[in-house]
């Protein structure tokens, strides 16, 4: 099976072609019940630092280029995250990166799949 890298909005519909389902979110969405997770798994090292988080999304300190770079920072000095991104690069299967965020391009989770998507094209050198 080919490796595939899929990023959602957890407001979107499961489908059986997501494969393995990741929530990337610091935060757990409140306005889904427990019984109603619809992820395999929840990996905050993935995640924005909750200071990141509050500049861009809640107090707009920042702009998204600001947020970009600042969050690639994050993730590159952060072993956890590192070993994450290895990790999915080299899975053999479908991963949905899941958030809350609705706007997709505006979002960390087409960031992490970006870096995704450069650490498969390094090991295909």
């Amino acid at each position: 099976m080919a490796n595939s890298i899929k990023i959602k909005s957890l407001k979107e519909q499961t489908e059986e072609s997501d494969g393995f389902r990741i929530l990337i979110a610091r935060y757990r969405p409140r306005y889904l019940p427990k019984y109603k997770e619809n992820w395999e798994q929840w990996w905050k090292d993935l995640a924005p630092s909750r200071c990141l988080w509050k500049d861009y999304l809640k107090d707009k300190k920042i702009d998204w280029s600001e947020y970009v770079r600042r969050f690639i920072d994050e993730i590159k000095n952060n072993p956890k995250a590192q070993k994450a991104l290895e990790a999915l690069s080299n899975y053999d299967g479908t991963v949905t990166l899941l958030c809350h965020c609705e706007v997709e391009n505006l979002c960390h989770r087409s960031i992490v799949k970006q870096m995704i998507e450069d650490i498969k094209k390094m090991q295909n050198v």
